[in-house]
């Protein structure tokens, strides 16, 4: 079966940010900045993007932190270069997938439908 327009979860890392402290451990250290969205494309080629969600992964601990989302969109776009930790919360289970009983997309915690088939999961 051919599909011709398609939406899916899509991540892409932008950066890194240096020199900070984990605001879970304390360590002075380094953090991975990616972004997350959903993407309509057509024939495979990406036409919208929403839903955006950055995070912060700190190397000393692991740990993901959520940015607040004009902070993460103006790193996005170059405008500023270091990312206050007063910018970043904890995420517990933005990253627990689960899967539609209907249709078996894979969903992120919390969804109320099914971003694939539209059914209700509650």
């Amino acid at each position: 079966m051919f599909f011709i327009i398609g939406v899916n979860n899509a991540s892409k890392q932008i950066g890194n940010i240096s020199n900070v402290i984990c605001p879970s451990c304390g360590a002075y250290t380094n953090m991975q900045i990616t972004v997350m969205y959903m993407v309509l494309s057509i024939f495979f080629i990406p036409v919208f993007k929403w839903h955006r969600h950055y995070f912060a992964t700190s190397y000393c601990c692991g740990n993901e932190f959520e940015i607040d989302t004009q902070e993460g969109k103006a790193f996005e776009q170059g405008k500023i270069s270091q990312i206050d930790t007063k910018h970043m919360y904890k995420t517990d289970d933005y990253f627990h997938i689960r899967a539609c009983p209907y249709c078996g997309a894979e969903l992120p915690n919390g969804a109320n439908y099914c971003y694939m088939c539209g059914k209700p999961l509650r």
